[in-house]
């Protein structure tokens, strides 16, 4: 009740300092007024000044407004920098990357810089009894896209954001291994679109580097993650066959904690299993992510490639986007 009553007492004081202040301006001079009502400014800002609040009382439930990043799929008009989630059933369960998911994909909120780099190798060719060398073609390389993205988190929904995409560049750069259905593959490739079809228009890519910056001059948040109920199951079975393993048990026993671990690995795979408490995490108010792409095209896509398709804009539209 204490603050209830304080805010009314403010509110009191503020009425009466309006209430002051209008007396003086009754007492103002009737020339002073019209001339004040004919100038051009004080006439746009009363209507600037139409639907606003008279002492900029707070409108509306601020503490609700959430952070919204869009969703679904990427609309045709739809510039912002993008890259897409790999179709691997784990990367579309996972309750760590939904906020991904729900948005579209790792969608840079804020304008990052974009760095392209492309070569064409040639081999010179000298030759006896010649002023300059022959220059033999090799190759063209696609080259190196380097994005340098600010990250800005002001509310939970933003963490879980900044979270998600952090968890989305370490898995997209893994191999498949182990207890993984696919192990033996390589890191998925993803799609990268951007600023219309003229620039980045689905060029598939591999992640090949990582930096992400965590300044110690910026304050932190907390927001709570939502975790794998089939992570918890393996990530227990996993213990377990180690600590039977220490003491000396059977290998039976072992191969059994094993299995567990697998079929819970599998479960999670295909989004069964459920979910769990992940926990409380810090998130930095500010901090910038480094992604180092490299296009990533098949041979089969590369035999196809035509220059004079290339030239006339014949690739923009299509499933592959040749840069």
């Amino acid at each position: 009740m204490g603050l209830f009553n304080s805010a009314s007492g403010i509110n009191q004081t503020v009425g009466a300092v309006q209430s002051v202040f209008g007396a003086l301006g009754g007492a103002s001079s009737v020339a002073s007024n019209l001339s004040a009502a004919l100038s051009a400014n004080s006439l746009s800002s009363g209507l600037r000044a139409l639907d606003l609040p008279s002492a900029g009382e707070l409108v509306g439930d601020t503490m609700s407004a959430i952070a919204s990043f869009g969703g679904g799929d990427a609309p045709s008009n739809d510039w912002r920098v993008r890259l897409s989630l790999p179709t691997w059933p784990s990367f579309r369960t996972s309750p760590v990357l939904a906020p991904l998911k729900d948005a579209g994909g790792l969608i840079f909120p804020y304008t990052p810089q974009i760095s392209i780099t492309q070569a064409t190798t040639y081999t010179p060719v000298s030759t006896v009894h010649n002023n300059y060398n022959f220059q033999a073609y090799k190759n063209s390389d696609p080259g190196t896209i380097q994005i340098t993205a600010p990250m800005y988190c002001e509310d939970p929904t933003q963490a879980l954001y900044w979270i998600a995409a952090i968890h989305y560049l370490r898995s997209a750069s893994k191999m498949f291994m182990g207890n993984d259905p696919k192990s033996g593959n390589p890191p998925p490739i993803v799609k990268l679109n951007a600023y219309g079809n003229y620039v980045f228009k689905d060029v598939p890519v591999v992640i090949t580097g990582l930096t992400i910056q965590l300044p110690n001059d910026v304050d932190y948040i907390s927001c709570n993650v939502v975790g794998s109920a089939a992570g918890q199951i393996a990530g227990a079975a996993d213990a377990l066959g180690g600590l039977a393993s220490t003491f000396g048990a059977s290998d039976g026993l072992q191969e059994i904690f094993g299995g567990v671990g697998q079929i819970a690995g599998l479960l999670g795979t295909f989004g069964v299993g459920g979910s769990t408490s992940g926990g409380v995490t810090h998130v930095p108010t500010k901090s910038q992510f480094t992604v180092t792409l490299k296009p990533a095209y098949s041979r089969t896509s590369v035999r196809k490639f035509s220059l004079d398709q290339f030239v006339i804009g014949g690739y923009m539209n299509g499933a592959t986007g040749y840069i």
